[in-house]
């Protein structure tokens, strides 16, 4: 049997101990990505919120707007609710972007996705809609129109 010399085991042990950085760094790149999708997911939270903070400063409330996405309803000349609708494309848009990074998990992503389609068949602020697809990235407009059922047609 051979002796094993100093130097190999001081080879060894120099090795294992990259090998131990290597893995403390993968874990910390890991936590930091983490930390980084919650503050994003921080960020759109309060985005939503400060949006619906809009609607207590004026006489309009935010659940009108919500039923205004159902068929048939009637706004008069809202231009509070238009602009939500401006503002809510320009963050799904962000959303988008957000996901093709990978910092949205998928289940997120699904929700937020269902919210645009109803968003997008919300007829009554098409008008909003088309204009507003037009100032974003030709990827996200593409995306939407191609991946949802339009439900307003001839309106």
């Amino acid at each position: 049997m051979k002796k094993v010399s100093v130097d190999v085991w001081i080879q060894l042990i120099g090795m294992l101990s990259v090998l131990a950085g290597l893995l403390f760094v993968g874990m910390e790149m890991r936590q930091s990505q983490q930390i980084a999708i919650s503050a994003t997911h921080q960020a759109r939270s309060q985005v939503l919120i400060d949006m619906i903070n809009t609607f207590s400063e004026g006489s309009e409330k935010f659940h009108i707007t919500m039923q205004a996405f159902e068929p048939g309803f009637t706004l008069e000349d809202d231009t509070l609710s238009s602009n939500v609708i401006y503002q809510f494309w320009l963050l799904n848009e962000n959303d988008f972007l957000q996901y093709q990074l990978g910092l949205m998990e998928e289940d997120i992503w699904q929700a937020k996705f269902r919210g645009m389609q109803r968003t997008y068949n919300a007829c009554l602020f098409r008008p909003e809609t088309d204009m507003i697809l037009n100032f974003v990235s030709a990827e996200f407009a593409n995306h939407m129109r191609q991946s949802t059922i339009d439900q307003c047609g001839s309106e």
